[in-house]
């Protein structure tokens, strides 16, 4: 292949990917309203009679109209099974975007999903090509199928690692949250003064949802209410345990500020265990890289010597 095809090639296959980038993103806000499509329709159904003649057959006039019924029955059932399915699909998929500190919509997720997908799977067939037509090397349809297989798979495990470091990023820092709203309690602020005073002095995932909570309260929702939306969008037990604890509290009105300094000692007891657990299985995780590295350098080490010198014996002795 001739050194001035390769560069055309380049860029005729960098405008059609744009081309289709520009494709599927023109495509977004195009969408219009259920309710506006309603509107538009209004006055466009017409009704139509029609007349049957009294003289058809009894199977005409009764039996098959029960028939289309039944179909007509089982088809709606089956639409609004997957209708169902599709809205606990939407569900969990919310619950898995609030899970992982990202507020957008369904749509707007599989949306870019989409997008990415459809880029990098255009991208990567495109360098294949390029370097088989340039290399003629089969190692280029290794580069394509590996570029589509993170096209399909890279958003689903972008997402799910994001959930997992944002709900670790709330439990390491729920010890230190408590315990600055106790201090702030204890000093005579109410429970949503607490967290406006913990937003100015902190950051992070945690404060995030808690100021979430703030404005939803202020909003007109009930706090407890709030607080248990926030426990259904976390997977950190340690969350859950204080919000089921702060709402007890409120119920039976005992003092919050003793439920926060419980929950305080109670999450650096589990904190120092965790870190003393982690500490005795380091020895165990060390044992496999110390085997597989270390010992044969060890090994190396010790034995080199000994065998060079049996080595020139034996050329001696020889």
């Amino acid at each position: 292949m001739s050194s001035f095809m390769v560069p055309v090639l380049v860029i005729t296959y960098s405008l059609f990917a744009l081309m289709i980038i520009v494709v599927i993103f023109g495509k977004k806000g195009k969408e219009e309203d259920a309710s506006l499509k309603r509107k538009k329709n209004i006055g466009k159904e017409t009704v139509q009679v029609t007349y049957k003649n009294v003289d058809t057959s009894f199977y005409d006039r009764v039996i098959k109209p029960i028939v289309d019924k039944l179909n007509d029955s089982e088809k709606y059932g089956e639409n609004a099974t997957k209708t169902e399915r599709q809205r606990i699909q939407n569900e969990e998929l919310a619950l898995k975007l609030r899970k992982a500190g990202l507020y957008i919509s369904v749509s707007n997720y599989r949306f870019f999903k989409l997008a990415f997908t459809a880029v990098v799977i255009v991208v990567s067939l495109g360098i294949g090509l390029i370097l088989y037509l340039t290399t003629a090397s089969t190692s280029s349809l290794l580069v394509a199928g590996v570029g589509a297989i993170i096209g399909v798979v890279g958003p689903t495990l972008f997402l799910s690692s994001r959930v997992k470091k944002h709900q670790g990023a709330i439990k390491s820092q729920l010890a230190e949250t408590i315990d600055l709203m106790s201090v702030c309690m204890e000093s005579g602020l109410s429970f949503d003064a607490s967290l406006v005073k913990i937003a100015e002095r902190m950051e992070g995932p945690l404060i995030d949802e808690l100021m979430t909570v703030f404005r939803q309260i202020q909003l007109g929702k009930n706090r407890n209410d709030a607080l248990r939306s926030l426990a259904d969008s976390s997977d950190v037990k340690e969350l859950k345990t204080f919000v089921s604890a702060v709402i007890q509290a409120g119920q039976l009105g005992i003092p919050i500020t003793n439920v926060l300094r419980s929950q305080a000692e109670q999450l650096r007891m589990n904190k120092s265990e965790e870190i003393k657990e982690v500490a005795s299985k380091v020895p165990t995780k060390m044992t496999i890289p110390t085997i597989l590295f270390i010992l044969p350098c060890i090994l190396l080490v010790i034995m080199a010597p000994v065998a060079f010198q049996v080595i020139d014996t034996l050329k001696n002795t020889m």
